[in-house]
């Protein structure tokens, strides 16, 4: 446990305090980017009231990518 990294990963106008490998920081920084890219992208493309809407549109988009690669 002694070679974990503390972050904080914010998503939507949320911090989210994560303890990980060393090794996964890049990748889950880069994530994190590329959601609040297509959250960004969603809230101008279409009149969203909420963010919970907004999340599960990014969230299935991902997913349908995985399931259709």
């Amino acid at each position: 446990m002694s070679n974990q990294l503390k972050i904080k990963i914010s998503i939507a106008n949320r911090v989210y305090p994560l303890t990980i490998n060393p090794s996964q920081e890049e990748g889950l920084r880069k994530a994190a980017k590329k959601i609040e890219a297509m959250i960004g992208q969603f809230e101008q493309s279409y009149s969203v009231r909420d963010k919970q809407d907004v999340l599960a549109m990014c969230a299935l988009q991902f997913a349908s990518k995985l399931e259709i690669s």
